[in-house]
């Protein structure tokens, strides 16, 4: 019998920490360690955009204490949502104005965290929010800035955590509740699928090397280890190793992610890198045809791998990822 996501109770009170204050007035005050980099890539501009609009020369003079101008079209807010017995750690960015905007969920991948592989949804976000879009992404529950246990980490548990961050788009004046749309890196489009399929209040669905089958990581070997321990230890070479619990692997063998996601309306590119050999590039295929909606389609972006050649330095697969990405939400949203 295949299983049946249920979504945990979701309790609404949200603790906010308001981080852009300066946003509000498009001024930022310099202070000890600033640069115009570091500066320009908060604020989501050029930091050429920032020397020119406040008539600086010369880009390593720099004071504490003076106060920049900032061109910029968005702001960002971190957040945190308490979900059952635990909170989700987010950021929203909104664009400039009093929208409604529309808006869109971001679910990160196996091991990562809210802001992404290289930074990936760093980048995306802004460029979301200059195209009208509002976003908010975050750290599932053991990653990034979590402080629950990745062993609780499970299909059940990441829908109710991504229903948790609909729910509190959908309550912000600034957003329009029914345009919202959501994307997912690897296994975040995995996530990404059964939210679309069990919640149709999603519009619109975006996935990076979607993984509609996680047996690749949840082998019957691990599944194995799994039942013995209650846990299969993960290993990376890029952070500490985690604990898969035994409900992942459960819910990993038992649940027909397609079927699940058939149930959606929304459409959705499905998007890989054509040299992926972490995600083969057929499920982007795999995934339109579960789709309802006749306007999903497929994009490969010929020479790009699993992360789109983020680490590499060349950031032209990326780009175009992100443009994609943007029009389809603008399209479709």
């Amino acid at each position: 019998m295949k299983a049946k996501i249920k979504f945990l109770p979701l309790l609404l009170a949200m603790i906010v920490l308001f981080v852009t204050s300066a946003f509000a007035t498009k001024q930022y005050t310099v202070v000890k360690g600033d640069t115009l980099w570091s500066i320009a890539r908060r604020y989501g501009v050029d930091w050429t955009e920032i020397a020119s609009f406040n008539g600086i020369e010369n880009e390593y003079s720099l004071k504490v204490g003076t106060v920049l101008k900032i061109p910029h079209s968005f702001s960002e807010q971190t957040v945190l949502i308490t979900n059952g017995d635990h909170e989700i750690p987010a950021v929203v960015c909104m664009p400039d104005g009093d929208g409604p905007f529309p808006a869109v969920v971001m679910l990160h991948g196996t091991g990562s965290n809210k802001d992404e592989a290289g930074g990936g949804y760093l980048l995306t976000a802004p460029a979301l929010a200059k195209a009208g879009i509002a976003s908010i992404r975050f750290d599932f529950i053991g990653n990034g800035d979590s402080k629950a246990d990745y062993i609780n980490y499970n299909f059940t548990s990441a829908v109710s955590d991504t229903n948790a961050a609909f729910d509190y788009m959908a309550g912000l004046k600034s957003i329009d509740p029914n345009r919202i749309g959501v994307m997912g890196w690897s296994q975040g489009g995995t996530i990404a699928m059964l939210a679309a399929g069990h919640n149709r209040s999603f519009r619109s669905v975006v996935c990076w090397a979607g993984a509609p089958d996680l047996k690749l990581i949840g082998t019957a070997e691990n599944y194995e280890i799994a039942k013995a321990n209650g846990y299969y230890e993960l290993t990376f070479d890029w952070r500490p190793s985690l604990k898969l619990g035994l409900q992942w692997f459960e819910e990993v063998y038992n649940t027909d992610v397609l079927q699940v996601f058939s149930n959606s309306s929304a459409p959705v590119l499905a998007i890989n890198g054509a040299m992926d050999t972490v995600v083969d590039p057929v499920n982007a295929q795999r995934i339109v045809d579960a789709s309802s909606n006749k306007n999903s389609r497929v994009l490969l972006i010929e020479g790009a791998d699993h992360t789109f050649n983020i680490f590499t330095g060349d950031m032209t697969a990326f780009n175009k990822l992100i443009a994609a990405t943007v029009d389809w939400f603008a399209d479709t949203l």
